[in-house]
């Protein structure tokens, strides 16, 4: 068993839109958790919506500063006490830790009502920092041939292939509302399962990116026209999801990805019910970390095509920055420790 050192650097956002990086005492683990030294921490609208404070978690009380973010991650175990885990083993985590009592838990722990999202909800201690303790139960091995960055890439997956999967149709048309990390990696999965996959942007560079992608993009002029009986929606906004309901047409699905940091107006229920339109609300995906891994192990899930940049742990700011920029070249910023 290797001993890290006794202190580890960890990021805390500490107020809206303000962080530091501090000297912590580094995790001590119990025999149901293993420590992992951070390898890569991907940045999504989560941590945006975190560190501006807009987060639905606030209002509840499930998320308060100072807070330590990153729930997207990849590392190495350099301690355990599981034989099955020995130290070496390079691994990703599944940040959702039920109580595992309740009603909510014998099903999945994203029912959980006291559960913690690790750097999300409840304070659960996030991997932005040299070290991380997990449960053993949430850590996954990485496959012979998958790299700890593209690794970093599964917990955004299982939430996009928990979501395709939960689609009744067939086949067919689909359309995929925002090109954001979990966007594409919905649309790669879609198509991998024999749909033709157009994509909604916003403007003409996000368009040509998706075209790159081999999606054919809709621009909002052509949202108006679009019929189709599957729409994913994975952008989050109340525009995006607005936009989707107007897309679907009678009898079909739609998939919710995305999270609207505020209640949504003027929704129409009674068109929905009306029209027969099956909604799924999907948060994470458990059970399914592995087979994101293996995805990503065929190339189904294009690494190259979503991850943009990586960042140095105190380029924080700058990665922040690009990851609000919705002209980057690609959507994923990751953080290498």
């Amino acid at each position: 068993m290797q001993h890290p050192k006794v202190a580890m650097k960890a990021l805390f956002i500490t107020a809206p839109q303000k962080w530091e990086i501090l000297e912590v005492p580094t995790p001590e683990i119990t025999q149901a958790e293993v420590l992992l030294r951070v390898g890569f921490v991907g940045l999504c609208g989560t941590d945006l919506e975190l560190l501006n404070g807009k987060h639905p978690y606030f209002s509840t009380n499930n998320a308060s500063f100072p807070m330590q973010i990153g729930h997207e991650m990849s590392g190495t175990i350099v301690q355990s006490m599981n034989p099955a885990l020995p130290v070496g083993t390079q691994v990703i985590m599944d940040p959702i830790v039920g109580c595992g009592d309740c009603e909510g838990c014998k099903n999945r722990a994203t029912w959980c009502q006291e559960r913690v999202e690790i750097g999300v909800r409840s304070g659960g201690p996030g991997a932005l920092a040299e070290f991380v303790k997990v449960p053993v139960g949430n850590v996954y091995p990485i496959p012979q041939g998958v790299s700890l960055r593209d690794a970093t890439l599964t917990e955004p997956a299982v939430t996009a292939i928990n979501g395709v999967s939960r689609i009744q149709a067939t086949g067919g048309r689909a359309l995929v509302v925002g090109d954001g990390t979990i966007g594409i990696i919905a649309a790669q999965v879609l198509a991998h399962r024999g749909w033709k996959v157009q994509v909604a942007v916003l403007n003409e560079v996000s368009a040509e990116r998706v075209r790159s992608l081999g999606f054919e993009p809709v621009m909002p002029h052509q949202m108006e026209s679009i019929s189709v009986n599957v729409v994913v929606e994975a952008a989050g906004t109340n525009r995006s999801i607005q936009s989707t309901f107007k897309a679907v047409s009678a009898g079909g699905e739609v998939v919710l990805l995305g999270v609207p940091d505020k209640p949504m107006e003027g929704f129409d229920i009674a068109d929905l019910v009306l029209r027969e339109i099956s909604i799924y609300g999907v948060l994470n995906g458990p059970g399914l970390y592995n087979e994101a891994l293996e995805l990503i192990a065929k190339g189904v899930i294009q690494s190259s095509k979503i991850i943009d940049q990586v960042f140095d742990f105190t380029q924080f700011g700058d990665a922040i920055k690009l990851l609000a920029n919705p002209d980057r070249k690609l959507p994923k910023i990751l953080i290498g420790m």
